[in-house]
């Protein structure tokens, strides 16, 4: 096991510890696997808690430091944000609930240490409802099928989401849409309260969540590229446990969903990378599909920013955008048939959906 992952593997241990002392040549390479892969304000809460005689070398380890406090600075000005934004949508009439984000970092031991993103709100109300009211703010959105930008002034990136996710099959997301429909309502009164006092938000409660961070985790295996990140969410999410019924509930819903395999996969990498223990599997690890998930989350990292697969030029055109895209996703066709032969189909459906519609 690489020092990477042995480091990783103790994120929930008081004590951590190597098996020996690592060369300062191995340090960089465990804080450039950090890097890639968006996870260097929890590693540095690992590594700050080794016996001195096992730390990295001291430049490296304040260098470390600074930047753990930025991530930790980050979460602060994204949970009032998070915090005003619930306030202003709920003044005005619309319930909200904050997906991924603030309340999936409340599960992590440190949740200043989780690396945020953008705030992505979710908005109870018809998409009419809601673009109306987001052209308030921000005349000729851009909008997809499941979102719209928001901006406010000198605040963080928003999507405003009509619904949470969607699936390239259409049977598979009349499916989904259905399951957030039943679901909707608990989830815009499920309150949390945020760290150091930021207030009160509404966020997706476990059974939710179950389903839906990993659907998020698909969606960006056949989007921008996956990364550890990601994986880490659903891990401390599993970590909270649930009950059989729970389970098979869950597992029903992924069932319909056509998930089971990529869920065995998913279970196969949080057991490597995260040391998930056996009880908070969902079901029996898939090996072979789990090998090929690992290849992808380690090539690709964060959002897949480090895969060179999936970078494209500016002065790219949509159509080779298109096909680059299309060829890139047909490696899963072997293991996930149905959204992937389903992708092109509906990315060229969406395309002309947004035409039909006049969103830019």
């Amino acid at each position: 096991m690489t020092p990477f992952f042995s480091l990783l593997r103790q994120t929930d241990s008081p004590s951590p510890s190597l098996p020996r002392a690592l060369s300062d040549e191995e340090w960089r390479e465990v804080y450039a696997q950090s890097r890639r892969q968006a996870l260097l304000g929890v590693m540095f809460r690992v590594v700050s808690r080794l016996p001195e005689n096992l730390r990295p070398p001291k430049k490296l380890l304040l260098s470390w430091y600074g930047i753990s406090e930025q991530v930790a600075a980050q979460n602060r000005r994204l949970n009032r944000e998070a915090v005003r934004l619930t306030e202003l949508f709920r003044r005005d009439g619309f319930r909200v609930s904050i997906l991924k984000g603030p309340g999936v970092a409340l599960l992590y031991p440190d949740p200043l240490a989780r690396t945020s993103g953008d705030i992505d709100l979710w908005v109870e109300g018809t998409r009419g409802e809601i673009l109306r009211y987001v052209e308030k703010y921000q005349p000729h959105p851009r909008v997809v099928y499941h979102n719209a930008e928001f901006f406010l002034p000198e605040g963080p990136e928003v999507e405003v989401h009509f619904t949470p996710s969607w699936m390239n099959s259409p049977i598979s997301n009349r499916r989904l849409q259905r399951f957030f429909a039943r679901h909707r309502s608990r989830q815009m009164d499920h309150a949390v309260n945020l760290p150091e006092d930021a207030g009160k938000i509404f966020v997706p409660d476990l059974s939710f969540n179950r389903v839906y961070i990993l659907l998020h985790v698909y969606r960006h295996l056949f989007g921008e590229g996956i990364g550890l990140r990601q994986l880490m969410d659903y891990n401390y999410v599993l970590r909270c446990g649930f009950t059989d019924r729970e389970r098979r509930e869950t597992l029903r819903v992924l069932q319909s969903l056509n998930m089971l395999r990529f869920t065995g996969a998913v279970m196969y990498v949080l057991q490597c990378a995260f040391a998930l223990p056996d009880e908070c599997l969902l079901l029996p690890p898939d090996e072979k599909a789990g090998r090929f998930l690992m290849e992808e989350v380690m090539r690709a990292g964060n959002f897949g920013h480090f895969d060179d697969r999936i970078r494209h030029s500016e002065r790219e055109t949509l159509l080779s955008l298109f096909l680059s895209r299309t060829r890139r996703n047909f490696r899963f066709v072997g293991s996930y048939p149905s959204e992937a032969l389903w992708t092109p189909v509906f990315k060229l459906w969406h395309f002309a959906w947004r035409r039909c519609h006049g969103y830019r």
